[in-house]
């Protein structure tokens, strides 16, 4: 219990954060492919399950290495940085409905930067995937991915590269590893611009509940939308729902809305004061 109490302890710097990133990516890819494989072969029933199964597997390797970090960590316990800054009042409560908010003005305003792209097949069928077993999906992609996802790309990686290098270069680095890490560009690109915009949250509230809240908005919703209409095509996009001219005004309203958010941050909270750490003896 002690050692994981001092994962507060472990700050990784960019070459430490790229390898959690390929540890995640590729040992993580293949400890669950190979999972995945036993399992269907031996219970070929839980085959709708199998995602929801084998997900949080390839988050085991980067946290092996976590572990045996934490475990040689001799920081002093008063140097430990929490993964969630502990936040108390009304500025406490009030970020929660706004990011709630500002998750579908954040999609309508990037929209132009992905929209172009496209939907390739493998994604499409993903989407079908989904709509065949909506509470495996549900778990996996609302409540696994948010949680795990945020753990490891802010609560980790982020929090430990604000104490190694300055705020906007921590910021994109960890928005490019969380791009990486979905592997492919017509998700990594939407990824990256969110990862941005998350991890600039994070570092200004030191909120993880925060992150991990917006992650799962932005997730449920997408997947609400993929469930409720599954007619509707994949790359169908808020230019294509919205008519004419109140386009236009969803997106001044949605540009409003995200200065309001990000003024409202800006200030009720402080940024995560770096940390200067001793090499381990």
């Amino acid at each position: 219990m002690q050692d994981l109490k001092k994962i507060r302890g472990y700050l990784p710097d960019l070459g430490e954060s790229w390898i959690l990133i390929i540890l995640l990516t590729i040992g993580g890819s293949i400890f669950a492919g190979v999972v995945n494989f036993l399992i269907l072969l031996s219970f070929p029933s839980t085959r709708g399950w199998i995602e929801l199964i084998t997900y949080p597997l390839i988050f085991i390797p980067p946290a092996i290495l976590i572990y045996k970090s934490v475990k040689r960590s001799t920081i002093a316990t008063d140097l430990y940085q929490p993964l969630d800054k502990k936040s108390k009042g009304r500025k406490a409560y009030l970020i929660f409905p706004l990011l709630f908010i500002s998750v579908i003005s954040i999609n309508l305003v990037t929209e132009p930067l992905t929209h172009w792209m496209g939907t390739p097949d493998f994604i499409k069928e993903f989407l079908n995937q989904i709509s065949s077993n909506k509470i495996s999906s549900f778990i996996a992609v609302a409540i696994f991915a948010p949680v795990l996802e945020e753990i490891l790309c802010r609560g980790i990686i982020l929090r430990g590269l604000l104490h190694h290098t300055v705020p906007y270069k921590a910021i994109f680095w960890s928005a490019l590893m969380f791009g990486v890490m979905h592997l492919n560009p017509w998700q990594a690109i939407p990824a990256f611009i969110l990862g941005l915009f998350m991890g600039w949250i994070y570092y200004k509230s030191g909120s993880l509940y925060a992150v991990i809240f917006f992650h799962f908005v932005n997730n449920g919703i997408s997947y609400l939308v993929t469930v409720l209409y599954p007619n509707l095509p994949p790359d169908t996009g808020f230019i294509d729902l919205i008519p004419g001219i109140s386009y236009y005004a969803a997106y001044a309203a949605s540009l409003a809305i995200i200065y309001f958010l990000i003024k409202f941050i800006n200030e009720n909270y402080d940024s995560i004061i770096p940390i200067k750490i001793q090499p381990d003896s």
